[in-house]
């Protein structure tokens, strides 16, 4: 039995580029529906993806498993035939997440949702601001969870 038999391929993907692209053990993710984990030789599944955290079990080149995280904004996630194509706007692996810059874009969401709450905005531009701010707080909470992690 090969290591691939036991593995499946995974995409993550941004309309910029290709952020990921390995073989996997375990794919955990949440959708609009919730959590779902993915293991080789998941059912075919198309599913809206939410904004969050990410956690990937990758299989290393020498052997073995590592883990990974990272934080995603919504999106759509595919799988099929051992392929999975995790297809979003925004990916950062936690290690690369930056508290000040996530803690000003969520400052920025918040007065942007108030300033369009006092001039009657229309729902397109909540929405807008709304999955803005949604995002940080994802990416907030993944950098907090990733820092707890490294310090114990």
């Amino acid at each position: 039995m090969s290591s691939q038999d036991s593995t499946f391929l995974l995409q993550l993907v941004t309309p910029e580029q290709i952020i990921y692209q390995q073989r996997a053990n375990k794919l955990v993710v949440a959708t609009l529906e919730g959590e779902i984990t993915v293991l080789p030789d998941h059912t075919p599944l198309v599913a809206a993806v939410k904004p969050g955290e990410v956690k990937i079990m990758e299989v290393s080149k020498i052997g073995g498993a590592r883990n990974r995280t990272m934080a995603i904004s919504e999106g759509v996630i595919e799988i099929k035939n051992n392929v999975v194509s995790l297809l979003v706007q925004k990916a950062e692996r936690a290690e690369e997440l930056d508290r000040q810059k996530i803690e000003e874009a969520k400052k920025t969401a918040e007065k942007m949702i108030e300033k369009a709450r006092r001039a009657g905005a229309d729902k397109k531009e909540f929405v807008t601001w709304e999955t803005a701010l949604q995002r940080e707080i994802a990416r907030l909470r993944v950098y907090e969870k990733y820092r707890k992690r490294k310090s114990l």
